[in-house]
């Protein structure tokens, strides 16, 4: 397996992705700022750190997990993930599909230069993300989005940089406050929901079903679901369905029997879904995790 890397992003300005790195932004301590709305599945994030910086994952819609080294977390809408500096991670061989997100990094190498802060108060800045102690912070996407929707625009059109760096300190004024509570991430009702799809992933889940254990109607149910978890209930499902599944791909299990395992229509149907959340065909992805164990 290759080592990680230090990895340095280059521009991107495209329909899918929009990239600024520091010389884009000439803002002082800020090495990149991004926006990702992905609607087609892209590859993996390979495990990566980045020196001396933070980095902010803020999901605004979708979901996304992300894996350190023994720990994965799922990071879904209005939920902050860091990485704190030089700590490796990537998405292992999970592609990314169906979300939105903001990109920051951070560097902390210099509290001279950071958001125009004099050195007292950037190293105090510094201090309180450092004293952080969990990789995902849940906050109002209500009150933080509006702060990088109005600073990423400013950006993209090369506007005040106090201005930006003003928006940006506010952003993690309130994820700093938000890391303090002790807050669910879940409701108990849709906690009930997640866990009662964890615990019958082979079977058929009807929204009908998960709804109940909620006491909502399934319209209640899916709305609250998509507001909290950040994806569809649908969505949700056939993620985990997925992720189940290619254990018993590797298994050497058929893949009709899989399909029929996991309560698939058509093993046909099971093969597109698949590739929607993995970008392989199971056969593929068959042979590609075949093929590494060869090589290793």
């Amino acid at each position: 397996m290759d080592s990680p890397i230090n990895r340095h992003d280059k521009y991107i300005y495209s329909k899918d992705r929009i990239v600024l790195t520091q010389q884009e932004l000439n803002l002082p301590g800020i090495r990149l700022f991004a926006m990702h709305n992905i609607h087609n599945t892209i590859f993996p994030l390979i495990p990566h750190y980045h020196e001396n910086a933070f980095e902010f994952t803020f999901i605004s819609k979708g979901s996304i997990s992300f894996h350190m080294q023994e720990s994965e977390c799922e990071v879904s809408g209005g939920n902050i993930f860091i990485s704190f500096p030089g700590e490796v991670h990537g998405t292992r061989e999970i592609p990314i599909s169906l979300n939105e997100q903001y990109r920051l990094q951070v560097d902390i190498s210099d509290p001279k230069n950071l958001l125009f802060l004099n050195e007292e108060t950037a190293k105090q800045l510094i201090q309180d993300l450092k004293n952080i102690k969990r990789h995902i912070i849940s906050t109002d996407i209500k009150e933080t989005r509006p702060l990088l929707d109005k600073a990423f625009e400013l950006a993209l059109s090369e506007g005040s940089h106090l201005l930006i760096a003003g928006y940006l300190i506010i952003f993690f004024q309130l994820m700093i406050a938000a890391s303090k509570e002790d807050r669910y991430y879940l409701t108990h009702d849709i906690e009930a929901a997640v866990q009662y799809v964890e615990d019958h992933v082979t079977e058929e889940l009807s929204l009908h079903t998960l709804a109940g254990i909620c006491n909502l109607s399934v319209s209640q149910f899916k709305q609250k679901f998509r507001r909290i978890v950040g994806i569809s209930p649908r969505n949700y499902i056939n993620k985990k369905k997925i992720n189940f599944s290619k254990m018993l791909l590797l298994k050497d299990i058929p893949v009709t029997e899989v399909a029929m395992q996991l309560n698939f229509n058509t093993s046909s149907y099971f093969s597109t879904v698949f590739k929607k959340y993995t970008s392989m065909t199971p056969s593929e992805y068959i042979q590609a995790k075949l093929g590494n164990k060869e090589t290793e």
